[in-house]
């Protein structure tokens, strides 16, 4: 007769610990386990009735999170499992705070949403004891009155257009007034601003006399002060409520064309989206091979997701491709500059991969 000794309970008791650690926590965190778990009810949640309000009765009663539609996106997919959180094709933050500069334009561009910007901007005039004679929220515009340079000092402001101003021009031909006109736009990188100065000289402030822009370098040097004051971080994160619907058009948006192919339309000129693909694609890991302005391509090599394991990393060191070479052309269409992706032979490339290189360049753009 055989026994059961202690080495065949020690053995069942191990069988058991296994399976039950190869399921993992699923028996107690599942919907049909142990423990309930509520987290993803939203997701086969539906639309309940409305409230019912006995006759000869009224209710005030509404809803206070109402659910917004949901946009048609044409480059939407479904994931049976779990979606896949976006990869960027970069190894770098994008600044905070920069500023770009094209020909005699610049501008300032920040990581933050344009009603996030909205509070600083007003208390750079406030700060600046200036009066103001327009606030635009929707249209993101801030106008000062006109104010003189010898009325206050120390201020961002007047330092600003007495630096771009040589010192015979600050009086010459009489007294002069100034007006400074701040405008928020929303930027090509979603969630982050664009902060454009234009500066106003008159003597007599009629519409005649009024010059615009008429030195660029006052201009540059306010967006240099500008650009320092945010930087300073002058006030705490605060939002603005009346700002949040600042009325810019989105200035990059992906889209598909009538076959199916992502492509990235940019909202600005030509000039711009040329330095905006370009910069966009120095701050990645896409190498850059060729660049043709004349055709408007760059040729890139998109580099390969590092693969894990020892032996795969040998392998690919050894006899592994380092990654896929594309063509990346800008063209003038009708509703914008169209960024689009090709293979070698001018073929479009996978959608998966042709997305990935989009979204790379809308979010390190500037």
């Amino acid at each position: 007769m055989l026994k059961r000794g202690p080495t065949t309970a020690k053995t069942a008791a191990a069988l058991l610990l296994t399976m039950l650690a190869s399921t993992g926590c699923r028996l107690l965190s599942d919907d049909a386990g142990v423990f309930v778990d509520p987290r993803d009810d939203y997701v086969t949640a539906t639309v309940g009735p409305p409230l019912a309000v006995p006759e000869g009765m009224e209710s005030s009663v509404g809803d206070t999170w109402p659910i917004p539609e949901v946009v048609d996106q044409p480059t939407a997919k479904t994931y049976a499992g779990e979606v896949p959180r976006p990869r960027f094709l970069a190894s770098a933050n994008v600044d905070a705070i920069k500023i770009q500069k094209l020909g005699t334009k610049s501008w300032i561009v920040l990581a933050d949403a344009p009603e996030q910007v909205w509070p600083l901007v007003t208390q750079l005039v406030a700060d600046s004891g200036v009066g103001v004679e327009r606030e635009d929220p929707p249209a993101g515009v801030v106008e000062t009155a006109w104010f003189a340079l010898g009325a206050g000092a120390g201020d961002i402001l007047r330092e600003g257009i007495r630096a771009g101003l040589a010192e015979e021009e600050q009086t010459e031909g009489g007294a002069w007034l100034d007006r400074v006109q701040v405008r928020i736009e929303r930027a090509i990188r979603p969630g982050s601003s664009e902060v454009h100065v234009v500066h106003y000289r008159t003597r007599s402030e009629s519409a005649g006399d009024i010059k615009t822009s008429a030195v660029p370098e006052v201009e540059a040097e306010l967006i240099a002060k500008i650009a320092a004051y945010f930087a300073q971080g002058p006030a705490t994160a605060s939002v603005s409520m009346v700002a949040r619907e600042i009325a810019s058009e989105n200035k990059a948006r992906i889209v598909a064309d009538e076959r199916g192919n992502p492509m990235l339309v940019l909202n600005i000129g030509f000039d711009r989206a040329w330095a905006t693909v370009d910069g966009a694609l120095e701050r990645s890991e896409m190498n850059v091979v060729a660049t043709d302005r004349d055709s408007a391509t760059f040729r890139a090599v998109v580099l390969a997701p590092r693969r894990p394991g020892f032996f795969a990393r040998v392998l690919s060191r050894n006899g592994g491709s380092d990654g896929t070479q594309v063509t990346i052309s800008l063209h003038e269409r009708a509703e914008g500059i169209v960024v689009e992706v090709r293979d070698d032979g001018g073929a479009p490339v996978s959608r998966d991969m042709a997305e990935q290189v989009l979204v790379t360049l809308r979010e390190f753009a500037a």
